[in-house]
């Protein structure tokens, strides 16, 4: 049964290990996978200068600042403050500097400069002195207070003069990160609900936080809704505000995509999607990606009003210019507003073509021409896609009546704008600018019954010109995909070989709804291909996530697959309803190629998808992970007397994912079922819909199991630490102590050892660090004493463990050389015998009749022979049986319970390290905010660490004092119950705020703390109970021993009172080769040595 139980911890462990290679796969392909940055980088014409401007807010906040941006001769207006443009103000986020407006800020004064505006804009930025603010809520307050002032400071600048036309009435806000957090709230912030109306984040987390560290970030997060629906109560000025969230994609790391969108937001867009980018910038390079950055620009710079200088009065104008920018049109039926009606050329070139699929190529245009695509009824004429590269009008597709005649063609007199229908086409730099124009011609036809044609526009220019039309019947054109098994590792053909001349298909992906699937398309060249190059175009667009699109081409040069990831999972199928909603992948053909269409499953990916998503989700697994090993640790000691090893807690039954995860999933089931609860627990990563979906799913198993192979492989870490560089702890502590004095400085080593002894002065010594400067400072110094402690435990252990390794081998030794004299003994008394046997054959007579009673007589000296012999041999064995049992009892009696003692005091304590790193990490960044801030001052407020700062010092004075558990603790099983009922709730609730694992840890360090001091504990009486007593002998035992003896008594009495010496010499000497006094010896040389050296 044990080997059993041993086997099948070990394949759990080797699973768990298992899954922690996967995660470590996905990261890594996090990193390498997207790891080209396709952003061009933004330069600057003259040096940048961050003008330092003071406000009356910097005396309640000294540590941050607002700086003008400026370059060359405008330094100097700047520094006079003499600010006469439109004012835009750069809020920067997590560790960010004000620094990193110079890009947008550099751009937008070179393009007014170049194009000789009469308007420009002034940057303004804020510097948050690098705090981390995604890590850390408590900043987040001050620095909202903060960007208020600067709004008003801003604004008290302009002033109305015979230089400008109007002064500014609001700013535009720019939020990078947790600045655009900021920004949001800004809009309706009641001190500046007034003054700003545009606001556009970059890569901000408005959805709900990625990490909901501590409570006061939550309370951001519910304070910001709370006055979003204040705003939403006054219709008119809720109207007036133009929110535009911008994402990133998959290269952004540190702050996923589906994080940005927000309910209040305009437009919700990611970089990959915004026309003219198509690109996938990381966290930081969002504020310098040239592409971006250009869009932003000729955003703001559309939205001037030239008779005024400023930004537009006109919420329907921004509102246009957003979706001009920052959204890609992709409907193919006609809005209910009517557009624009333009005049065409008369005496242009009018063609008209009356096949189905065909390309135009011309290497210039010399002359307007128009292409005519008829009108018709037929089914096969239902559709239309046209895709034009390096066309530069604006308006290029029309609709039109063509009723008039000019010579020998029909032409249109006047035609309707189709552009809406129209979008951008991400494609590569070197084949040409593409725009994609899809028209459902039946729908058109119903809508504008008198429309004869739809007419394409092509301008004279000197750039080659392609047009690729496409017609048919839309529904042959859509192929529904039925997506690879997860258990596939081949590919799927989805379409053998297209069309001849065709160049649009769509297909359309069955149940890829959730973030962790991950796909691979191919599109592959057929053998009959006519072109040396081609251009193919993929674009991957997801009805439930707006502008969420992907853009990917292949070429002759280029033919990697096309990753298809979801950055936003099917709200539906989060909470469990049924879609009909399908991802769509288009198709831009090289209509002189027919291709190859393929998919396959992306283990790969999928393993990187769970990475990027689900990574934050370790922390609080972790740390239910560690309670159930304590509970576990807790069950073995009330049952055996001893806490389990680290190692032997993390696989143990209590550990495994049986029960824990049922009742964790149960948990959140009924969280969100129970309205009541719903709303007393609620907190900000509630509007996350992807963690309601992991907390009820089976994505919880693996996440569990990694974080149980990520326990293993650091419980394994601090035991080589603990064991090989126990004096990297000494040697620190020395330096801190001494500082130069080195290692082997004697001060240090007697402040240490004192440490060590009384470590009650350290516990009061981080009782008034977290009570005078930071709880997150109390707990690392603790930590970090803690590790000290326990390695001086294992240096001290290893030693003796040593020390009784070399008094075995001695005792083995002993007995060797002392069971020569016993063979010795044993020839001796042989070759007596055989002597008095030859006496007694020469007193025998040599007479005939005499020879029956020789032979009785040899007869019976060979039975006496034997009989000695064997009475010796059962003698020896008996002595030598007799020597193990007093030896075994003796090491039972004076060594077994002490290395017992030593093992399960380290093993506790261990178990105690561990639960105070869970709530050290999580209270990191609150020490990076204090240390940060210190030069400003000694505490940190407000301090989230405080109160485990507090509690778990308190607790340190009681448990650094005691060396192990005790044994017959009180309410073991209450306790083992209430740490299994915080492993459950960490694991329900854990996963939407780290402030419950925070204070749920220190919790169950406090009642285990509490429950050792409620103990009073016999320290004999359980060693009574559990070993054996030396004089209890069982009466079966008793009885055979005696019969034993009295069958083995010799008649000799000499030969009896010799065994009895021969006895009693035996066990003197088993007393000098007793492995206990062995043992002493080289304790008591230990201590003769180290004492000569402190000599």
């Amino acid at each position: 049964m044990k080997l059993f139980n041993f086997i099948s911890s070990s394949i759990f462990q080797i699973i768990s290990l298992v899954f922690v290679i996967g995660y470590l796969l996905g990261a890594l392909n996090i990193y390498f996978s997207d790891k080209n940055n396709y952003c061009a980088m933004t330069y600057m014409f003259e040096y940048p200068q961050f003008v330092h401007i003071s406000l009356e807010a910097n005396k309640i906040f000294p540590q941050y600042g607002l700086y003008a941006y400026s370059e060359g001769r405008f330094t100097e207006r700047a520094r006079k403050m003499w600010f006469d443009g439109i004012p835009v103000l750069f809020i920067p986020g997590n560790s960010g500097s004000h620094m990193q407006a110079r890009s947008i800020a550099s751009v937008a004064l070179r393009k007014a400069l170049s194009r000789d505006y009469g308007y420009h804009f002034d940057f303004f930025t804020i510097s948050y002195n690098e705090e981390l603010s995604g890590l850390y809520g408590g900043v987040l307050q001050y620095q909202t207070q903060f960007a208020a002032a600067c709004l008003t400071k801003i604004l008290s600048l302009y002033k109305s003069n015979r230089y400008t036309k109007t002064v500014p009435t609001s700013v535009i806000v720019i939020g990078h990160s947790m600045g655009g957090l900021i920004a949001k709230r800004l809009l309706a912030y009641p001190r500046t609900v007034n003054i700003t109306n545009i606001a556009i984040t970059l890569a901000a987390p408005l959805l709900a936080p990625v990490v909901n560290f501590d409570m006061i970030m939550n309370d951001y997060y519910m304070r910001m809704d709370r006055e979003w629906d204040a705003l939403r109560s006054d219709p008119a000025l809720y109207e007036k505000k133009v929110l535009i969230s911008i994402g990133s994609g998959p290269r952004d790391v540190l702050m996923p995509a589906g994080m940005t969108a927000s309910n209040d937001s305009y437009i919700n867009t990611l970089a990959t999607s915004i026309p003219g980018v198509w690109v996938t910038p990381d966290h930081v390079s969002m504020v310098w990606c040239k592409q971006l950055v250009m869009v932003i620009n000729k955003f703001l710079f559309g939205l001037v009003d030239v008779t005024t200088n400023q930004i537009t009065e006109s919420v329907d104008r921004v509102k246009t210019k957003a979706r001009q920018y920052f959204q890609a049109n992709r409907s193919m039926l006609l809005h209910v507003e009517s557009p624009n009606t333009v005049s065409m050329v008369m005496d242009a070139f009018w063609y008209e073509d009356n096949r189905r699929v065909y390309q135009i190529s011309r290497p210039d245009i010399d002359r307007m021409t128009y292409l005519m695509i008829r009108l018709v009824k037929f089914p096969q004429n239902r559709f239309v896609a046209v895709e034009s590269v390096n066309l530069d009008d604006k308006d290029w597709i029309f609709g039109c009546n063509a009723n008039q005649v000019h010579n020998t063609y029909r032409y249109c007199k006047e035609a309707t704008s189709l552009t809406q229908l129209s979008r951008w086409s991400g494609a590569a730099t070197e084949f040409g600018k593409r725009k994609l124009a899809t028209v459902h011609l039946h729908h058109i036809m119903a809508r504008r019954p008198d429309w004869t044609h739809v007419v394409v526009k092509v301008s004279p220019t000197n750039k080659p010109i392609i047009l690729n039309v496409d017609i048919n019947d839309h529904a042959s054109r859509q192929i529904n995909v039925q997506l690879p098994s997860p258990f596939s590792f081949t590919r799927n053909i989805i379409i053998e070989r297209t069309e001849p001349n065709s160049i649009y298909y769509e297909l359309l992906l069955d149940d890829f709804n959730l973030v962790y699937q991950a796909y691979l398309l191919y599109v592959e060249p057929s053998g009959n291909c006519q072109a040396t190059q081609y251009h193919v175009s993929a674009e991957m667009h997801v009805p439930w996530a707006e502008n969420n699109e992907n853009y990917h081409y292949f070429t002759h040069l280029k033919r990697t697959p096309m990753k298809m990831r979801l950055f936003k999972s099917n709200p539906n199928v989060t909470v469990g309803l049924d879609t009909t909603d399908k991802v769509k992948i288009t198709l831009l053909l090289d209509p002189q190629c027919t291709f190859t269409v393929s998919i396959s499953q992306s283990w790969y990916h999928s393993l990187a998808q769970m990475a990027r998503n689900y990574t934050p989700l370790l922390v609080p697994y972790i740390a239910a992970i560690v309670l159930l090993a304590a509970r576990s640790s807790l069950l073995y000691l009330k049952e055996h007397g001893s806490c389990l090893s680290i190692h032997g807690a993390l696989t143990s039954d209590g550990v495994k994912p049986y029960y824990i995860l049922v009742f964790g999933r149960l948990g959140s089931t009924l969280l969100f079922s129970i309205p009541v609860l719903a709303i007393f627990l609620e907190n900000a990563s509630w509007s996350n819909l992807e963690l309601q979906y992991f907390t009820r799913s089976l994505l919880v198993l693996p996440v569990y199991m990694t974080g149980l192979g990520i326990l293993n492989i650091a419980a394994a870490a601090v035991l080589v630490l603990m064991v090989f560089s126990s004096q990297i702890a000494h040697r620190v502590l020395f330096r801190i102590v001494w500082r130069g004095g080195g290692a082997s400085n004697p001060l240090a080593e007697k402040i240490t050892a004192g440490l060590q002894r009384a470590p009650a002065v350290v516990s009061c010594g981080l009782l008034c660090g977290a009570t005078l400067a930071c709880g997150a400072a109390a707990l690392v110094a603790g930590a970090a004493f803690y590790a000290f402690m326990l390695s001086k435990m294992y240096e001290e252990y290893l030693e003796d463990y040593v020390y009784k390794l070399m008094a075995k081998i001695g005792t083995r030794i002993c007995r060797i050389f002392k069971s020569k004299p016993k063979e010795k003994e044993l020839k001796t008394d042989l070759k007596a015998i055989e002597n008095k046997k030859d006496e007694d054959g020469k007193e025998e007579t040599s007479t005939k009749g005499d020879e029956k009673e020789k032979e009785i007589s040899k007869t019976d000296s060979a039975n006496n022979l034997e009989a000695i012999e064997n009475k010796n041999v059962k003698e020896e064995m008996e002595k030598d049986d007799k020597d193990k049992e007093i030896e075994v009892t003796n090491n039972k009696c004076n060594n077994e319970n002490e290395i017992d003692e030593d093992l399960n005091n380290l093993n506790f304590h261990m178990m105690l390290f561990f639960l105070w790193m869970c709530v050290t990490i999580v209270n990191i960044p609150a020490l990076l905010t204090w240390a940060r801030n210190f030069k400003y001052s000694i505490a940190l407020k407000p301090d989230t660490s405080y109160y485990t700062g507090l509690v778990m010092s308190a607790c340190s004075c009681i448990i650094w004092q005691q060396n192990g558990p005790k044994k017959e603790a009180k309410y073991n099983d209450a306790v083992c119950s209430l740490i299994f009922a915080m492993a459950v709730i960490i694991i329900a609730l854990g996963p939407f705020s780290l402030s419950i694992m925070n204070y749920g840890i220190t919790y169950i360090f406090a009642v285990i703390t509490i429950q050792q001091v409620c103990t009073e504990e016999e320290p004999e009486k359980f060693a009574q109970e559990n070993d054996p007593k030396e004089d209890e002998i069982p009466p079966e035992k008793e009885n055979v021993e005696k019969d034993e003896t009295e069958e083995n008594k010799s008649d000799n009495p000499a030969e009896e009172k010799e065994g009895e010496n021969t006895n009693s010499e035996n066990t003197s000497d088993c007393n000098v080769c007793s492995e206990s006094r062995i043992y002493s010896m080289f304790r008591n040389l230990r201590e003769k040595l180290s004492f000569g050296e402190n000599e």
